[in-house]
């Protein structure tokens, strides 16, 4: 669409186009160019060297297109802050090299040598971007400061740059050297996957705004524009089309103002009355206020600064020929064995340690707790203590049974059977997990599935990014199931051939996690203009669980997300959505809380086939037992920023 929408818009007049997208996604792009554009040269930019001998005077002779690579785009020279200390009289504080005032940090107070960095270390203090100095303190009352009238004012600095380059890596943005060298060379860009720059302080993202500041027509794509929550859009705003923004007086700092204009601010005030101390005297009572960002998106949002400058496309408005898409919730219920361990041994401990803990506001036990609620029954074996570390002692909570490793347990035997029941249709099963390393559910999968004698392949982040395309086609017509994490594919790749040589209408995510993009991104990768089975996409997860909380979570942003593109759902996670969200401590709230949010059964009256929506689970069988025992297992949108008007 995006290459559709620059060349009609050409209009038959030599051009050039840049595409800034995704590494794996490269030669892709030069392909659908070459079979899409006639007449068109492709070239790829690998690195700055590429682009030295092009010249911004020169007019194309023909239709020119450009392919760089985002993780080339941000590729820089190695750099270091930039300061001087006084060896004379050595007061500690850090200056200016050129001005040779003090420096101070954004909340205007000074900075001094040692100061902590931001990963807690000892540093300069300028741990930020390449910064300048833009605002100092005045010099002491010594009369010889000429912009001050007094000593330690709040001046303006002198601009000069507060960082230098280390000499280790002789290189240069790209980015940075399209938008200071060749300004107007490319008439046209566009961003493929533009939700990934999001981050409002990323190399990724200022290399993205680079390149915006330095085309006249940018389109920007992606399929999951938002997340859920009203922030994912500002930083995307601010650098495509900030017009609108500006008009209505924010800032690029003015995140807060953003969101609670647009987004969902939840506002807690705690009020605490005065108490008696030992001397008789009473003490004085406090209030605090905590606000903090929730899933949600205010409808004005679309009103104000969306709807001159989007265009939002589901697939079935592009083709005609899609074919249907069905989304199961199925819970699964854990054995005996199982629940008793993790509810007694790991939740219970964890809850009550985590009510303690934020009486005190002290959220140090917070991510342990959701990690291993969330790990544990898909990997029930192998755990150390869990705990969290104060005053330089680990301090241990629970201590996870290490449960049987030869027992294949309910939502094991429910993946075998779900990849059977579709083989059994010729029908290949691409399996989603979060969990690779430490507890690597990703392997124990593969051995499973490999003896209950399926044909499994596992893709993993050691194939470079460029060679997964190659690495799928290869190995995907031999295999009956592939295991992967999603964002390994979440972006750009196909799993189908369009040839036939291999087919994932299935797709299954035995873990889902939190992050809706890219949920969103992976769910969507066989439904594809092309496709011709009917596709569907599974999520298998145990009941009364944190799996089970992190489902109706996700559910809700989804909801959420979905309502901004206009698409209203009762099917999958949307029908799974709770109350309430934030995912990490919103998942620890809800148990500590102990509210009902994950309880599936309520949320699952809109899913295609209401008669799959419950496994449940039998006895515990030895893996020797189990693979030879068969048991049947009784919408994506595109979205454009079209500013192609003159």
């Amino acid at each position: 669409m995006g290459l559709s929408a620059v060349h009609a818009h050409a209009s038959g007049r030599p051009y050039r186009a840049l595409v800034f997208c995704p590494g794996q996604l490269v030669k892709k792009w030069e392909r659908e160019i070459l079979e899409t554009i006639p007449e068109a040269t492709v070239i790829q930019i690998e690195s700055w060297k590429n682009l030295l001998h092009l010249d911004r005077t020169t007019m194309p002779s023909g239709v020119e297109w450009y392919i760089i690579a985002r993780d080339r785009a941000k590729l820089g020279a190695k750099w270091k802050p930039a300061y001087q200390v006084r060896t004379k009289v050595i007061d500690g504080y850090l200056r200016c090299p050129q001005c040779g005032r003090r420096l101070v940090d954004d909340k205007r107070e000074p900075l001094f040598v040692g100061q902590p960095g931001k990963t807690g270390q000892a540093g300069s203090g300028l741990w930020k971007r390449r910064l300048r100095c833009e605002w100092v303190l005045s010099a002491y009352g010594t009369g010889t400061d000429e912009d001050a009238a007094e000593a330690d004012r709040l001046v303006e600095g002198c601009g000069s740059p507060l960082w230098q380059m280390t000499g280790e890596l002789h290189r240069y943005e790209p980015a940075l050297y399209i938008k200071r060298r060749l300004k107007g060379f490319f008439r046209y860009l566009i961003v493929d996957e533009i939700h990934e720059e999001k981050g409002a302080d990323t190399a990724q993202g200022h290399a993205a705004a680079a390149l915006v500041s330095a085309c006249r027509k940018v389109i920007a794509l992606t399929g999951t524009l938002i997340g859920g929550y009203a922030e994912h859009l500002r930083p995307l705003l601010f650098r495509l089309s900030p017009q609108s923004l500006v008009q209505e007086g924010l800032g690029w700092s003015d995140a807060r103002a953003f969101n609670e204009s647009y987004g969902r601010i939840e506002t807690r005030i705690t009020e605490r009355s005065g108490v008696r101390s030992e001397d008789n005297r009473m003490s004085r009572g406090s209030k605090t206020t905590v606000k903090m960002v929730r899933p949600g998106i205010m409808p004005p949002l679309f009103g104000r600064h969306l709807i001159d400058k989007c265009v939002f496309l589901g697939l079935n408005e592009v083709s005609d020929r899609l074919p249907p898409l069905s989304e199961e919730c199925l819970p699964v219920r854990m054995d005996k064995e199982l629940a008793t361990a993790y509810r007694d041994e790991v939740q219970e401990p964890l809850i009550e340690a985590v009510k303690e803990m934020m009486k005190r506001r002290d959220r140090r036990l917070l991510g342990a707790m959701v990690q291993t609620l969330l790990a544990y029954p898909d990997y029930p074996f192998g755990w150390e203590p869990v705990g969290y570390s104060k005053a330089g002692q680990f301090i241990t909570v629970a201590t996870p049974p290490k449960l049987a490793n030869n027992v294949i347990r309910p939502k094991e035997q429910a993946l075998i059977d779900l990849v059977r029941s579709e083989k059994g249709t010729r029908r290949q099963v691409w399996v989603f997990v979060e969990f690779t390393n430490k507890h690597d559910v990703e392997a124990r999968l593969e051995h499973l599935l490999t003896l209950a004698g399926l044909r499994v392949g596992v893709l993993r982040s050691s194939v470079p990014l460029a060679r997964r395309e190659e690495w799928i086609a290869k190995n995907a017509p031999h295999l009956d199931v592939v295991i992967s994490h999603p964002r390994l594919v979440e972006t750009g790749l196909d799993l189908f051939d369009k040839g036939g040589r291999h087919n994932f209408p299935t797709i299954c995510f035995y873990e889902t996690g939190y992050n809706l993009f890219t949920l969103r991104q992976a769910s969507r990768r066989s439904w594809r203009i092309g496709q011709k089975k009917d596709c569907r996409v599974v999520y298998l997860y145990y009941e009364k669980t944190m799996q089970d909380r992190a489902i109706a979570l996700m559910g809700k942003k989804l909801s959420a997300a979905q309502a901004l593109e206009g698409k209203f759902s009762s099917e999958g996670l949307v029908a799974m959505a709770g109350e309430d969200s934030n995912m990490e401590l919103a998942l620890a709230r809800s148990l500590v809380d102990r509210m009902d949010e994950g309880d599936a059964r309520r949320f699952l009256g809109g899913v295609h086939n209401s008669e799959t929506c419950g496994v449940v689970a039998p006895p515990p069988l030895p893996i020797s037992a189990a693979v030879h025992q068969p048991q049947g297992l009784v919408q994506g949108n595109l979205f454009d920023v079209l500013g192609l008007t003159d």
